[in-house]
C-alpha cells in the first residue's frame, strides 16, 4: 500500500509563490525513492499539501541479459551511444561499466541521466544534451543528424519506448538499435478505494499504463470512472495524448520541464486555480 510522503522536515515557503490553498490528495508516482525532492520542491509552494508516495512502476533487468551483453560486445569506436534515462545508465553499467566500452559519441534524453553517466564514468567524453526540452524532442533538436548518417546509433533504453527517437533517427539516415537493458513493471496494491488520490503527478509514460491498469481493476464502475476522470501534471504533450487515448477524462496540466521545481509550480497552479474536493464531482480538472 502506498506511504504518505514524510512532511517533516518543511523549507520556508518561496517569496512570490502561489498562496497556501487546502489541497487535495496528491500522488508522487516516480519509483520508489525518487519522490523525496519533488515533495520538498511541492511543500515549499504548498505547505498544507496532502501527498502520498506511490510508485507506479518498478524495474528489473532485462530478461536476457545474455542477449544484451552480446549487444553490448557489437559496440565499435565511432558508434553512438544514447542513454534514455538514469536507470538505463544504472542497469548498463551493472552489465559492463562503462569506462570499458570503445571511444564514441555520447548523447543522453536529459541533464539527469547525463549526471548519472559522469557519476560511473567521470572521464566520459563529452555528452550531448537537450537544450530545449528534456525529451527524444529536445535530445534531436540537440543531434547533428546530417552528420550521424549511415553511423550506428545504440540506444539504452527499456524492452520498449522511445519509439520516436529511434524513428527520427532511422528517417535521418543513421543505424539506430535499441538495446534492452531493463524491463519496467507495475507494482502492485491492495489499499482501500478510500485512500485513492485525487491528483497524479506522472513523469513517466509507462507509469500513465499503470494507473490506467489500477483503475481497470478497481472494483466497481463508479470508482473507475472517479480515477479516470481525476487531475494529471504531466511533462509533455505526448503523455498527456495518451492520457486521452487510455480514457482519462480530467484536466491535464504540462509542465515545462521534468524536473522538480517545474512539476511542482504546475501543480501549485493547478491548485490554486480550482480545488479538488469529490474526485469526479468537483475536480479542478473537471470538463463541462
Amino acid at each position: 500500500m502506498p506511504t504518505r510522503c514524510d512532511a517533516s522536515a518543511r523549507p520556508e515557503r518561496i517569496p512570490g509563490a502561489p498562496t497556501t490553498v487546502p489541497t487535495p490528495l496528491i500522488a508522487l508516482t516516480r519509483p520508489v525513492g525518487g519522490n523525496t525532492d519533488l515533495a520538498t520542491a511541492i511543500l515549499a509552494l504548498q505547505p498544507n499539501a496532502r501527498l502520498m508516495d506511490w510508485p507506479l512502476l518498478g524495474f528489473e533487468p532485462a530478461a536476457d541479459p545474455a542477449a544484451t551483453i552480446a549487444a553490448l560486445n557489437q559496440i565499435s569506436p565511432g558508434d553512438w551511444l544514447v542513454f534514455v534515462s538514469p536507470r538505463a545508465v544504472q542497469f548498463t553499467h551493472a552489465l559492463r561499466k562503462l569506462s570499458d566500452l570503445p571511444e564514441c559519441h555520447w548523447a543522453a534524453v536529459g541533464t539527469a541521466t547525463a549526471a548519472a553517466i559522469r557519476g560511473v564514468f567521470p572521464r566520459v567524453p563529452p555528452i550531448r544534451v537537450p537544450v530545449t526540452t528534456q525529451d527524444s524532442e529536445g535530445l534531436l533538436a540537440a543531434l547533428p543528424l546530417a552528420a550521424m548518417a549511415k553511423q550506428r546509433v545504440w540506444i539504452f533504453r527499456g524492452e520498449t519506448g522511445r519509439e520516436l527517437l529511434i524513428q527520427a533517427l532511422r528517417t535521418a539516415g543513421a543505424l539506430a538499435q535499441p538495446i534492452a537493458v531493463y524491463r519496467r513493471l507495475c507494482t502492485a496494491w491492495r489499499g482501500e478505494p478510500s485512500t485513492l488520490p485525487t491528483v497524479w503527478v506522472v513523469t513517466a509514460p509507462a507509469a500513465l499504463n499503470c494507473l490506467h491498469t489500477v483503475a481497470e481493476r478497481l472494483p466497481s464502475a463508479d470508482l473507475r470512472r472517479r480515477l479516470l476522470h481525476c487531475d494529471l501534471i504531466v511533462i509533455n504533450e505526448r503523455t498527456a495524448h495518451q492520457a486521452r487515448a487510455l480514457g482519462f477524462t480530467g484536466r491535464i496540466a504540462l509542465a515545462e520541464t521534468p524536473d522538480d521545481a517545474a512539476l511542482a509550480s504546475t501543480l501549485a497552479l493547478a491548485l490554486t486555480s480550482a480545488l479538488t474536493q469529490v474526485c469526479g464531482d468537483h475536480s479542478l480538472n473537471k470538463q463541462e
